[in-house]
């Protein structure tokens, strides 16, 4: 659940864009970041979804087959005010155990997206 304020109880899983928090031990960390621009509106955006959980790998495999069931496929959304035709997982990626020794993965997901800019064609 994403909120705000960034303030979570620890039996929650937190939603957070770009920094790693310390707490809670469960947390979806999402970095965008560009893949594919041409001259036109259309564009493929990255989405970077680390994932941790506490020190059972499987919590963390549970936690981005979850992610993946939500996002994977999935069509006609608006994020962040940005049109997404097409969402899907590109990759994945265990990343092992944090300074906490809580297991964390990575998974990116691709978006073709429609990103109106003066300096492009529609």
């Amino acid at each position: 659940m994403y909120r705000p304020d960034g303030v979570y109880e620890d039996d929650e899983t937190g939603v957070i864009f770009t920094v790693v928090p310390e707490s809670p031990d469960r947390v979806i960390v999402l970095t965008a970041y560009p893949v594919e621009d041409t001259e036109l509106s259309d564009a493929i955006t990255g989405i970077q979804a680390r994932m941790r959980c506490g020190r059972d790998p499987r919590e963390v495999d549970d936690l981005a087959d979850d992610l993946r069931d939500l996002l994977h496929n999935a069509e006609g959304l608006v994020l962040g005010g940005v049109r997404v035709s097409l969402i899907w997982r590109q990759s994945q990626a265990l990343l092992g155990q944090d300074a906490h020794g809580r297991i964390e993965l990575s998974a990116n997901y691709y978006a073709r997206t429609t990103r109106p800019s003066p300096h492009l064609y529609e």
